[in-house]
């Protein structure tokens, strides 16, 4: 599978901010909350920095600009293991499993 596009990275990482929202409203203690709250940040400073490309660029291969590209594939590797400790809520988790996967996917290809 080939890696995404700037234009698909645009949206899995604005719906996976959605999401992540929700977990963090929903997360019962201060230790979910945080790395709710980290990923939260990380995630709006990538969005920000890929809405200043041009939208003719937005079919290119999406890469990540604002941190390393491992620090956030482990970020979402850390994610998807701790969704089902951090949400109680059965949607909320299958929502942040199934985005986080999304975007995991698509920053391996």
């Amino acid at each position: 599978m080939n890696k995404i596009n700037i234009s698909d990275a645009l949206i899995a990482i604005w719906d996976l901010i959605e999401g992540l929202e929700t977990g963090y409203w929903e997360a019962s203690s201060m230790d979910a909350k945080d790395q709710l709250f980290n990923l939260l940040q990380v995630l709006q400073r990538e969005y920000i920095e890929l809405l200043k490309l041009s939208v003719q660029d937005h079919h290119f291969e999406y890469e990540v600009i604002s941190l390393p590209p491992q620090q956030l594939h482990d970020l979402m590797i850390n994610l998807q293991r701790d969704v089902t400790r951090h949400c109680p809520r059965n949607s909320t988790r299958q929502q942040l499993a199934t985005l986080a996967d999304t975007l995991l996917t698509g920053l391996t290809g």
